[in-house]
């Protein structure tokens, strides 16, 4: 039992720092001119620290890829939303998971899933999910799963998790945001999947705690 413990704690401990590790702040907003971004639909741009844009603009990220993706969401003043794009390949092929202000009081009300730009549902089943609480702001994540299919949705202001699986499958691999109304965005994240030699070493320091915990085995 002890050396279970030893390497669960070890495995813990090397997954956890290569996560932490692999979250990246790609723009804060901060420096009022929206560079290293290619715009796709409408114009967006930055002021105050935040992002915004016009209805159903969208954005990639330059040289962008990933497959979790994170704001900090602040809903506008009626029908609004922050969408993040994944897979992207063209305005009309990508995965696009929106927090957005369905109701027009200004606060973020509902989750949304689609394919291409604010288009048609991206899985099966139910494609948008309701919020237990309507809140003004949020941090909003959206992962994907490209080879089970899996797509999740994270709003931080409400600890609801919402989950769908895809329709089809996609080639892209770009990254970006989308904006309608006067919603807003700040601290854009990005989490880039492990490179295979990263994993190799990962799963290396594993077997080497799992040889040091069966020798102080064999030792006593």
């Amino acid at each position: 039992m002890k050396q279970a413990r030893v390497l669960l704690a070890s495995m813990a401990a090397v997954f956890g720092l290569n996560a932490h590790a692999a979250m990246t702040v790609a723009d804060n907003f901060n420096d009022g001119v929206f560079s290293g971004w290619t715009t796709q639909a409408g114009s967006l741009s930055e002021s105050g620290g935040l992002l915004g844009g016009s209805d159903v603009s969208l954005a990639t990220l330059n040289g962008g890829t990933g497959t979790t993706l994170g704001v900090d969401a602040v809903s506008g003043s009626s029908v609004s939303y922050v969408a993040l794009i994944l897979n992207y390949n063209s305005p009309s092929d990508l995965l696009f998971v929106k927090i957005q202000d369905n109701t027009g009081d200004g606060l973020f009300d509902r989750v949304f899933m689609y394919r291409g730009n604010n288009g048609s549902p991206a899985v099966s089943g139910s494609y948008y999910f309701d919020l237990s609480s309507q809140v003004k702001s949020s941090y909003f994540e959206a992962s994907v799963n490209n080879t089970t299919g899996l797509v999740t949705a994270t709003v931080g202001a409400t600890g609801q998790v919402f989950s769908g699986n895809l329709l089809g499958s996609y080639t892209g691999t770009g990254v970006g945001i989308g904006f309608y109304g006067s919603a807003k965005a700040d601290n854009y994240y990005v989490q880039a999947v492990p490179e295979p030699e990263s994993m190799a070493l990962l799963l290396a320091g594993v077997g080497v705690a799992g040889v040091m915990a069966r020798k102080r085995k064999a030792a006593r």
